[in-house]
């Protein structure tokens, strides 16, 4: 499968792993600051239109915890996310684990590579089974992630 949500390229490079690639018009140390600092995440990681970010914590160090939770404005619907980072390299890679509600853990990996200026970040998902890594794609994650990766690069043109 290869497909784009959102200006946002989705591959499955193996049987359990789920790859999403955008390029942006920013060095990639602005890049990598929007996606670990909380206050520019809340503005992006939002997933479809409608949601907001009441948690968002990050501890960016090997060892460290970060924790999300979105919920609509109402008060109807409500989910969080969490891990521990277990590479940080700054500007250039991210790797954590991640635990979503009754899902198996998964290892992301989020890489930034920069040519001239603009930055492509890529983000690998590793679960645990095939079977694993389709339920996530028919929560409809791929959506909601090219719709924050596109925010993201909106949040982007107004720092750079």
């Amino acid at each position: 499968m290869t497909t784009t949500k959102f200006g946002t390229l989705v591959t499955l490079p193996s049987d359990t792993e789920i790859a999403m690639s955008r390029s942006f018009d920013a060095p990639a140390s602005l890049v990598w600051k929007a996606f670990t600092n909380p206050e520019l995440l809340r503005r992006w990681l939002l997933g479809p239109d409608g949601w907001e970010m009441p948690i968002c914590e990050v501890d960016l160090r090997v060892g460290g915890k970060w924790r999300y939770g979105w919920a609509q404005p109402d008060g109807s619907q409500a989910f969080e996310m969490y891990g521990e980072y277990t590479e940080v390299t700054p500007h250039t890679r991210l790797v954590n684990t991640e635990h979503f509600e009754d899902n198996p853990p998964a290892i992301t990996t989020v890489e930034f590579v920069e040519v001239d200026g603009r930055t492509t970040m890529t983000t690998t998902m590793r679960l645990v089974s095939q079977e694993a890594r389709d339920a996530v794609l028919a929560t409809g994650m791929a959506d909601g992630a090219g719709r924050s990766y596109e925010r993201l690069g909106e949040v982007l043109s107004t720092l750079s």
